[in-house]
């Protein structure tokens, strides 16, 4: 009966589909080049704004069908851009309804067909009155007004933090409730308490459904809210629920769950670098759907557990900030100077080394510990010098002779960029210092509105997008029509179309400067003392005993530990590694040219990594 009611609301829907069609048949070509200029639009913002951007595993997203795209929440704004700008289908995203009425993002969320979602949060109202106890199933407050709330409404404690499901209000200060923990919660005090109302969300699932009914893409963030955390969020069900929930409305073909793993290296900073990873798809079949008719609850909390799985194999997460930093700075001294990577690779070695140090057993063993802490003080030194790593694998190069040909050359270059930068960096100035004021207050205000987010570095990448997409149009208005009053209507055209691009290499010409910069003062200091090039060399000694401190713990410890951590492909590669092993054991620091600078250098689909270019 069920599987009838099913064929017959799909053959409705599809007789819908056809009919919207019949009467507009151009609007799958209007909707499409629309789908086309926003992705160009986004390519070229974040082309801008991103040093490199790099996508890995293109081939495991489906060509048809019905897709969902499950990433995780790194970067607010950004990560739907980057993912609508990089994927090969046109996903339509989960929004929440609050943002659809922001300035930009709502006009641009319209522009992408997403699909609003009330969330409860965003519509929570003060509880009046406090709560003194909750205990046995039972809520008692003071001065409250319980049987004024809806039945079904999550209530929200300030002090401890615990929240529940009001079930039925006995009266005003005593409710049945059920709460999230299994435990009672101990309370010293009265505390004040929020109510989130319960939503009906019946037009948000039906644009689900029709949109995988119609074989489209569906774009979710499972972890809720963006955040800056160093680890994933717990993922909400409701990509469990959109999947198995299409099959039960009647769906011919299951939708493909396809994560994404979005990676930035210091995301909020402009000209920084980004990864974007997609991993194997996880289907639902024949057995997964039978185990969802019997038991629904449990069969959904399993399965997410699976997804939960397959987001770890495409982001990397350690338990804190320095950790993080740590697993970075290791995998740099454990890459050959020279060697060249393809970037799942380099991905997969940098989630090895995640997995692998992020663990009680090795965290708290003595030899890593001690290692740790001579890591510490190479990274001191290395901030005292005002030096990259990448520098050190050089400094036994510096000698008197080559450091004045060197200091000629550099600051020969540094001027060169400085002078070929300076008039677009001087004229888009107010832009880049509005941007940034404006992103540090909405920075500090996501800060105090959530109890997830560390330093809001989450949202600063995104405010300074939407601050330059909606000041630079108005700015390049600007100067055209200055041009149009002084030089005439020809020149402020020309400057409309030459502007964006005289911009862009502006900013292109400034990150060389300063890193040709910063090249150059290592060896003025070696040219200022000779103590400094006895420094350099120890410098260069205490990293050399760092790399084979790295190659002796990865022998004896990550590699031992625990098997799955070093599969197949990461054997493979660890022969690549080994293979190059001389380069930085046996002098082969001496092929590689000393202080090069590393320039831009844009990354395709396949990008291939030097690893000093960190």
């Amino acid at each position: 009966m069920g599987q009838e009611r099913g064929e017959m609301e799909r053959s409705k829907l599809e007789e819908e589909i056809g009919q919207r069609k019949a009467r507009n048949p151009f609007a799958a070509v209007r909707n499409s080049l629309k789908q086309w200029v926003l992705r160009l639009y986004f390519r070229m913002v974040l082309f801008l704004y991103y040093r490199d951007v790099d996508v890995v595993g293109i081939d495991n997203v489906p060509t048809e069908g019905p897709v969902i795209f499950m990433g995780n929440h790194q970067n607010q704004f950004v990560d739907a851009l980057m993912l609508f700008a990089h994927c090969p289908r046109t996903p339509h995203f989960i929004i929440a309804a609050k943002s659809m009425k922001r300035a930009v993002v709502g006009d641009i969320a319209g522009f992408m067909n997403c699909i609003p979602v009330r969330r409860p949060q965003d519509e929570a109202m003060a509880g009046e009155g406090f709560i003194k106890d909750v205990s046995n199933g039972v809520v008692t407050g003071v001065h409250t007004k319980f049987t004024k709330l809806p039945p079904g409404c999550i209530i929200v404690m300030a002090s401890p933090k615990v929240q529940f499901k009001l079930v039925e209000a006995v009266d005003d200060e005593k409710g049945r409730i059920v709460l999230h923990d299994e435990k009672d919660p101990d309370m010293d005090e009265p505390s004040a308490f929020k109510v989130l109302p319960r939503i009906e969300q019946k037009d948000m699932w039906k644009s689900v459904f029709d949109k995988l009914q119609d074989n489209k893409c569906l774009g979710i963030f499972p972890e809720g809210g963006s955040h800056d955390q160093t680890t994933m969020l717990d993922m909400k069900d409701g990509v469990a629920r959109f999947a198995f929930g299409a099959l039960e409305n009647g769906n011919s073909r299951a939708p493909v769950i396809v994560p994404v793993g979005l990676t930035y290296y210091y995301g909020h900073r402009f000209r920084s670098r980004a990864h974007m990873e997609f991993g194997k798809p996880v289907r639902i079949d024949s057995d997964w759907y039978r185990r969802y008719q019997a038991d629904k609850s449990e069969t959904i909390k399993e399965f997410m557990g699976g997804l939960k799985t397959a987001m770890e194999n495409v982001t990397i997460q350690c338990s804190d900030w320095t950790r993080l930093k740590q697993v970075h700075f290791v995998r740099r001294l454990y890459l050959p100077p020279t060697m060249t990577l393809e970037a799942d690779e380099y991905l997969r070695v940098t989630r090895r080394f995640a997995q692998g140090m992020d663990t009680d057993e090795v965290g708290h063993d003595e030899e890593v510990l001690a290692f740790l802490e001579r890591l510490d003080k190479y990274q001191l030194l290395l901030k005292n010098y005002l030096l990259t790593d990448h520098q050190v694998v050089t400094l036994t190069q510096l000698q008197r002779r080559t450091s004045y040909k060197l200091l000629f050359d550099r600051v020969f270059t540094t001027s060169f960029w400085f002078v070929v930068a300076l008039p677009g960096i001087a004229v888009n100035l107010p832009v880049g210092i509005l941007a940034r004021i404006y992103s540090d207050i909405k920075s500090k205000e996501a800060v105090k509105a959530s109890s997830v987010k560390i330093k809001g570095n989450d949202v600063k990448a995104s405010f300074k997008i939407i601050c330059c997409m909606a000041l630079g149009p108005l700015w390049i208005a600007f100067i055209a029509t200055l041009c149009w009053i002084y030089l005439g209507f020809g020149n402020a055209v020309l400057t409309w179309v030459l502007y964006p691009i005289w911009t862009y290499y502006s900013v292109v010409w400034a990150n060389n400067c300063i890193v040709s910069a910063r090249s150059t003062f290592p060896i003025l200091l070696s040219l200022h003392s000779k103590n400094y090039e006895t420094r350099f060399r120890e410098l260069y000694a205490l990293r050399s005993q760092l790399v084979k401190d790295v190659r002796y713990l990865v022998h004896t410890k990550f590699r031992g530990r625990d098997a799955p951590l070093w599969s197949a492909r990461s054997e493979e590669l660890y022969r690549k590694i080994i293979a190059f092993e001389s380069v930085f054991l046996d002098g082969g620091a001496d092929h590689v040219k000393p202080f090069t600078v590393q320039h831009q250098s844009r990354c395709s689909t396949t990008p291939r990594f030097k690893t000093r270019c960190e």
